[in-house]
């Protein structure tokens, strides 16, 4: 039975990584790992966003530590809250992307809110349970034509396939890296000694940076894939859409600030109508999600630039993203782009 943690449980432990130590569940002749060395846990960054259709979408990693366990049936619980209360809006349960994540491995995982809802600002993951699995062997190759975005899976088995699987990692330009996005392609079956083939370019989100791919089927596996995207063009602009993006102190553009020293945050904004806009502006460390400053300013005119002070009240590195709403508050555009900063 699932059992549901409170949000100030959740958020002492974050920072650390939420780790989890079970006793297994079935012991066999098979070698396990003991109770104090079985370890599943979930690494930051995890990243939180809100996607063009207004939902929140929680993206992380969920780490086997275990020296000789498979590990699965992982199950995640994200509970989304808003600005007040203790009380989640929602609740959401689901799982990682890989079905079993083998020893000393990972898989990612994205959840998003069951509805799109402006009330929204912060989003926690926790584990509520997982098991110990029945291993995947190696038993697929999977390879990837840079150039054409062409994904090849291949028998190293010499033995059929059921369920060919390939799960796909977005992963932006912050280091470490955030996942932008998960997504799983079903290839079928496929025959001793054959290859299946899918292209992966023509959704990809547009500030990816590095691509990470994972095979299984219902018996096998594969080795993980990694790949660095050197160019990805940007979505053609909608009607309305964020144009820039900046910090000022002193009436002068850096992204090096310091403690308790009033700045300014800026974006360009372009609109196609004079009908009322909403500009989001927030603020997050860079190494964890949780939401340390957001504001957001009305706004009429075509073309205009908005400004919001601000005061940093703790050293370190930041992340500062935009996002434009219509006046009916949902998402009309692509997020505008992203501002790293550091607070000395």
């Amino acid at each position: 039975m699932y059992s549901y943690m409170s949000r100030s449980a959740v958020l002492c432990i974050v920072p650390l990584g939420v780790m989890l130590l079970m006793v297994p569940v079935l012991i066999s002749a098979q070698t396990y790992d003991t109770p104090s060395t079985l370890r599943v846990y979930i690494s930051n960054p995890i990243y939180k966003y809100v996607d063009a259709d207004g939902y929140t979408t929680v993206t992380g990693t969920i780490h086997n530590e275990s020296n000789l366990s498979y590990v699965g049936n992982v199950a995640i619980l994200v509970q989304f809250y808003g600005s007040t209360g203790d009380t989640p809006l929602y609740s959401e349960i689901s799982t990682t992307s890989l079905q079993v994540i083998p020893p000393k491995s990972a898989s990612p995982f994205s959840i998003r809110s069951p509805e799109p809802d402006i009330r929204i600002v912060d989003a926690i993951p926790s584990i509520l349970i997982f098991e110990q699995a029945d291993p995947k062997p190696l038993g697929l190759y999977t390879d990837m034509d840079i150039i054409t975005g062409n994904v090849t899976v291949s028998d190293v088995a010499h033995s059929p396939h059921t369920n060919v699987t390939i799960h796909v990692t977005y992963r932006d330009v912050f280091e470490p890296s955030r996942i932008l996005r998960v997504d799983t392609y079903m290839l079928g079956d496929m025959d001793m000694d054959n290859t299946l083939q899918t292209n992966i370019y023509g959704n990809m989100p547009y500030n990816t940076k590095s691509i990470a791919i994972h095979a299984e089927s219902d018996v096998f596996s594969s080795y993980g894939i990694e790949r660095s995207i050197f160019y990805n063009a940007a979505p053609s602009y909608p009607d309305s859409y964020i144009t820039d993006v900046w910090i000022y102190s002193d009436d002068t553009r850096t992204t090096l600030l310091t403690i308790h020293e009033n700045v300014t945050l800026g974006a360009g904004v372009h609109l196609d109508t004079n009908n009322t806009h909403w500009l989001y502006m927030q603020i997050k460390p860079q190494d964890d999600s949780t939401i340390i400053f957001l504001e957001r300013a009305q706004i009429q005119s075509p073309d205009v630039e908005v400004v919001i002070p601000w005061t940093p009240l703790d050293i370190g590195d930041y992340i500062l993203e935009v996002f434009l709403r219509s006046g009916l508050d949902t998402p009309i555009s692509v997020p505008g782009p992203i501002l790293l900063f550091a607070v000395e």
